[in-house]
């Protein structure tokens, strides 16, 4: 009759098993890593991309600023002018929604 050791070809199958899911643990960090890797690339293209946009967006608002004070001064010579050649009072205005304009500095 052959010997036949179970034992050891128990051992081998579960070093085997062991040794299996130490590749895939290893496969599966490399993945995660990768993926980290291009979530923090995602995320400085992604904050460089909304620096941008705020600069646009200063840039507009600044303009918009600038035309609604110039608009605000033209309006407030406007009315100016009507108090000053007697075609209106400075009541009169205010009491149609007409009175001076605040202008930002």
């Amino acid at each position: 009759m052959t010997d036949v050791n179970y034992e050891v070809d128990a051992d081998e199958a579960v070093a085997q098993k062991v040794a299996d899911g130490l590749r895939r643990l290893r496969e599966l960090r490399g993945l995660y890593d990768q993926a980290t890797e291009e979530l923090e690339g995602g995320r400085r293209v992604g904050k460089a991309r909304i620096a941008e946009l705020q600069e646009q967006i200063d840039a507009e608002n600044a303009t918009l600023v600038a035309a609604v004070n110039d608009a605000a001064v033209e309006f407030n010579d406007a009315s100016s002018e009507l108090v000053e050649t007697g075609f209106a009072t400075p009541k009169a205005l205010a009491a149609m929604g007409l009175g001076t304009l605040r202008v930002k500095k």
